[in-house]
């Protein structure tokens, strides 16, 4: 069996209701599917997100730990290729998103690219999506990249160089994670990685202190705990 150039990352905890459009997703692309592979990695569910995700997964592989860094980075140290693409399991890639993630991959170390709200109900979370977007790519161009961990490519052995997402207890795990590679060498905005994600845990939060809480730690690296960021809801 040929080695896949590209390994997809997907951490889950309970995500029966959202994993199987995600994985369908990932395997509607444009890039051939032997260059790459799915890795699904669950945080010890206790619903069926392991049982559907085996029906789609090249490798489903569980943990016991329940952070979104420690999930991702399992997922990362199973996974067979010096490329990695990280989704969340409930977003949602275009048909060139693998296509845009090893080509963003062959110019830099790493990269990420458009994000849209999935859900379009809500016209309050639609402007935050277009602003987050906007911030994303804007900052990215400035070589300051600050995207969001749902649509995130690295090369593995610069991500392995800087130990991966962060497992403290800090809500901004994907910002530490760009502002780190981007010490490396070039971040990568590219076009085809557009991702539409679910805001269902943004709809009863409070915007402002959950924007600030990024805006500061980009700035002063200081970011609120998960306990505190769960008050909003």
């Amino acid at each position: 069996m040929t080695k896949p150039i590209a390994s997809i990352v997907v951490p889950t905890l309970n995500e029966q209701d959202f994993i199987e459009q995600t994985l369908k997703a990932l395997l509607n692309q444009t890039v051939s599917r032997d260059k790459y592979e799915i890795v699904v990695s669950d945080s010890s569910s206790s619903d069926k997100t392991v049982e559907i995700a085996k029906r789609y997964a090249d490798k489903v592989v569980v943990c016991k730990k329940f952070s979104a860094g420690f999930g991702r980075n399992f997922g990362a140290k199973n996974s067979s290729s010096s490329l990695i693409g990280f989704v969340d399991a409930d977003t949602i890639v275009c048909e060139t998103w693998v296509e845009g993630l090893i080509e963003g991959l062959e110019k830099g170390i790493g990269c990420t690219g458009p994000i849209e709200a999935l859900e379009k109900d809500s016209l309050k979370m639609r402007l935050f999506f277009r602003w987050w977007g906007l911030q994303s790519r804007i900052s990215t161009a400035l070589r300051y990249p600050i995207f969001p961990g749902f649509n995130i490519g690295a090369r593995k052995e610069d991500f392995e160089k800087i130990g991966g997402f962060s497992t403290e207890n800090i809500t901004t795990e994907d910002i530490d994670l760009g502002l780190k590679l981007n010490t490396l060498g070039r971040i990568v905005f590219s076009k085809k990685m557009k991702v539409k994600t679910s805001v269902r845990r943004l709809y009863d939060i409070a915007l402002l202190p959950y924007i600030w809480n990024g805006v500061k730690f980009a700035v002063s690296g200081k970011s609120r705990t998960w306990q505190e960021h769960r008050k909003d809801f």
